[in-house]
């Protein structure tokens, strides 16, 4: 097969990497418009599930991953001058930039063409000279969005507005911290990614300036300074599909769907997506089928986690709105937090307690 890749984000480099080394007669090009010095963000949450994923497609490629990975296995969270903490499943993230530098040394190892600050050729013209193209380029996807008819392509804002920022220091576990001012609550979701790096991606209905930003959790900041990369305030879109493929064009990760980032599962699906499409690929007789399998493989689980992030999203959206409810009790924010799109119920907070952890009662305040 000729299979063209547009987009050469984590969907786009895993799914290259995946078929080079599962049918190395493959030929596999990807277009990437942005070099890996300009991309965008700071760190993206990996979890064991994406790392496993990455494992049985290419256990090379998880090994190269492991040592920027940083991990922790807590729930933090700050209001009304109190920190608590609650013992949760297994997270880790890494750099951005180190997951993509990673992937297309990958790529180049096992013979997949890159072509690295080149936009895509037309869809079109891509459909005519490869077997299959694949749409990997993002939740603003250009192929998807020139064929959005044939996909049945639905988009929708999702309240409230956040910022993608950085900071430098390395916070010990994923935390949340809440700023309640005159405008409304200011929520920061921050985790660590590398030495003396963390991630801090603010929402605010009132959308404030980084210094007003840094001014509100300076007592978390510590003295750190926020980072600034193509950082500006906006809303999620949500995209969802009625169907992944048309034709022999396919849509992988972010351009076929995307969940809240308050779930942080966006990589997660991305890499699952790549694993499920290679796996379909070598095992159907023909393309068309292999697009019908990996779409039933994967839609399942996708919406599932779509659902999540839809009542984490509608959950932060409150906490930001009118009724962000300032006067809940540190411990009340905590639960309610930690339960909010359903994943973890109050049984498992008891369960977890009795000691047969999967996410957990407070184990410190301060």
């Amino acid at each position: 097969m000729r299979i063209a890749v547009s987009g050469g984000g984590p969907a786009g480099l895993a799914f290259a990497a995946f078929m080079k080394l599962a049918a190395p007669g493959t030929e596999v090009t990807v277009w990437e418009r942005h070099r890996v010095a300009d991309t965008y963000g700071f760190g993206v949450i990996l979890p064991p599930a994406a790392t496993d994923t990455v494992r049985r497609a290419d256990p090379v490629l998880a090994d190269a991953l492991e040592p920027h990975l940083t991990r922790w296995a807590e729930i933090a969270v700050r209001r009304h001058g109190r920190t608590l903490s609650v013992s949760a499943p297994p997270l880790g993230a890494l750099s951005r930039r180190a997951l993509l530098r990673v992937l297309r040394r990958r790529c180049a190892e096992l013979g997949v063409v890159l072509h690295e600050g080149v936009p895509a050729p037309d869809t079109d013209a891509l459909s005519c000279l490869y077997d299959l193209v694949v749409a990997a380029d993002g939740a603003g996807s250009a192929t998807r969005t020139a064929l959005a008819d044939r996909f049945g392509t639905m988009t929708a804002h999702t309240a409230p507005h956040y910022i993608w920022l950085g900071a430098e220091r390395a916070f010990d576990s994923l935390s949340f911290f809440v700023a309640d001012t005159p405008d409304g609550p200011v929520v920061a979701h921050a985790y660590p990614f590398g030495p003396g790096r963390g991630t801090f991606l603010v929402e605010a209905a009132h959308r404030p300036d980084t210094g007003e930003v840094a001014a509100l959790f300076a007592k978390p900041l510590a003295g750190a300074r926020l980072l600034e990369n193509r950082s500006r305030w906006s809303r999620f879109v949500q995209v969802r599909n009625a169907v992944w493929s048309s034709g022999n064009v396919v849509l992988l990760g972010d351009a076929a769907h995307t969940a809240h980032y308050s779930i942080g599962s966006g990589t997660r699906l991305a890499l699952d997506d790549a694993h499920a499409l290679v796996t379909a690929l070598c095992v159907e007789p023909s393309l068309p089928k292999a697009l019908t399998a990996y779409e039933a493989a994967r839609r399942p689980a996708v919406e599932h986690t779509q659902r999540i992030g839809a009542a984490s999203a509608e959950w932060f959206a409150g906490l930001t709105g009118a009724r962000g409810g300032t006067d809940a009790s540190a411990e009340k924010f905590l639960v309610d937090l930690v339960t909010r799109g359903g994943r973890i119920s109050m049984g498992d907070l008891a369960a977890d307690a009795a000691g047969t952890a999967t996410a957990g009662t407070v184990v410190r305040g301060r």
